[in-house]
């Protein structure tokens, strides 16, 4: 053995030692950790850094920096340079993509590491993930929530929903249920001038409408058998956003006192005479498009034209195929850690499994599907490859395919009765929890059954 060679392989055992002994330790971090040889080949590569990037941790070591990270050159990767410089290198900031192509911002600190005679041995990283980074290269304090989207038609809205944000107009945001309504409420909060003040939400329809009026103004005592001086939805996100979830369920005579408050800024307290102001920024959406809420008689058109300063609509997860894979990855990344730590990575057979599912339940049941597999994947390896569906095994299938021939208003007529059918078949022929599903209004559903000789 040469004296080069025995160099290097006691270089390489040094560097195996010092592994060895921190192993345990950086396993348990939830910071991701990496380290690389003198040739920047990776020897150690934990588990928060593997779900960070989707991978395999088994299958990073022996590969080199750039062959994990092609967008880098020798000069941009903080590990090569503290090999090449052999100087510490502090809260170095990168922007790249993560495994499903969602924008990752990145702070980490390199340093090389020695042996007891001073010879360089390879290099560490440990870095964390943080907000956005502005033009100033500062983090944001409070950052507004992200939304992953790689669809045209969705960037469109997220552009529109950042420049309404900064006014106090008020918000109308449509969409089918589990489309992420309430997310867009909260950036839209975040991203005000009242972004120091509370935000509440409220689901108009799971109050009874008996109590949806005190629920919204508060009460005054004596207003009925029990009531007390109480403080409602105005009074607690005074100065803040009030966000009216599925405001197609709120009675017509209340949408009325609604529109009163958006009119004037007053509302009156149930049973007092004494009008109170709300310092409050409106935000309220449905679960359907508001010309049919309308023609459906679950929106007032006052109401709506009043709301109508800021339309946003949020397109169905079907609709943008493409961010199943990007918000599948992201869901893996974010809960793989506390539902299954040994997972890491999520497999190609699982991606080509969700990418031919129709997601009638949008994001929220692509963000369940993810965490029941996670829990169903059991000590299968670190790639989620088989995703969980519920209760039978199987989700709702796409219909089958239409024959090409025949006119048009037939088959979409025969598309629709058999999205309606397959709808209430998955869910035991009840047509609430269907017409949910399919993001209409129940009564809307039970028309549509009618026209097409359905019944639950």
């Amino acid at each position: 053995m040469t004296t080069d060679d025995h160099t290097t392989f006691r270089v390489a055992e040094s560097l195996q030692w010092l592994v060895d002994c921190v192993r345990t330790g950086l396993d348990g971090l939830d910071q991701p950790v990496t380290i690389v040889d003198t040739q920047g080949r990776f020897v150690y590569y934990n588990h928060a850094s593997a779900l960070l990037d989707g991978t395999d941790p088994q299958q990073m070591i022996g590969c080199h920096v750039l062959e994990i990270t092609p967008w880098l050159d020798a000069d941009d990767s903080t590990l090569l340079r503290c090999l090449r410089e052999r100087v510490p290198l502090v809260d170095a900031y990168q922007a790249y993509h993560g495994a499903g192509g969602q924008p990752v911002h990145y702070l980490h600190r390199a340093f090389p590491l020695l042996d007891r005679d001073g010879e360089l041995i390879g290099a560490m990283e440990v870095g964390r993930t943080v907000s956005e980074m502005p033009s100033d290269g500062a983090a944001r304090h409070t950052p507004p929530p992200d939304i992953l989207t790689r669809d045209p038609a969705m960037q469109r809205q997220l552009a529109a929903l950042d420049i309404f944000a900064v006014t106090d107009l008020p918000l109308l945001i449509h969409g089918e249920t589990g489309t992420g309504k309430e997310l867009f409420a909260r950036r839209a909060h975040a991203m005000s001038r009242r972004s120091a003040r509370p935000m509440i939400s409220l689901n108009c329809a799971a109050i009874p409408e008996t109590l949806l009026e005190s629920t919204l103004f508060g009460t005054t005592r004596g207003a009925f058998t029990g009531a007390e001086n109480r403080k409602g939805m105005f009074a607690l996100a005074d100065g803040g956003t009030l966000f009216l979830d599925e405001i197609n369920s709120m009675p017509q005579s209340l949408q009325s006192k609604l529109l009163r408050v958006l009119q004037d800024g007053s509302y009156l307290p149930l049973g007092s005479q004494l009008a109170q102001h709300a310092n409050v920024r409106l935000i309220a959406a449905l679960n359907q498009r508001p010309r049919e809420a309308i023609a459906d008689g679950r929106l007032r058109e006052d109401l709506y034209y009043r709301l109508n300063v800021g339309c946003l609509h949020i397109p169905p997860l079907r609709e943008r195929r493409d961010d199943i894979a990007l918000l599948a990855h992201a869901f893996v990344r974010r809960d793989a850690a506390e539902l299954n730590p040994n997972v890491t990575a999520l497999g190609d057979a699982a991606l080509a499994q969700l990418q031919r599912l129709p997601w009638p339940g949008n994001v929220r049941e692509l963000e369940n599907a993810i965490r029941r597999s996670l829990l169903l994947h059991g000590g299968q390896g670190a790639v989620l490859e088989r995703i969980s569906l519920p209760d039978d095994g199987e989700s709702p299938a796409l219909p089958p395919a239409l024959p090409v021939d025949g006119d048009l208003h037939h088959r979409l007529e025969e598309a629709e009765r058999q999205w309606i059918a397959q709808a209430l078949t998955t869910h035991g022929g009840n047509a609430a929890r269907a017409a949910a599903a399919l993001g209409l209004p129940r009564t809307t559903l039970i028309g549509r059954m009618q026209r097409l000789g359905l019944q639950a």
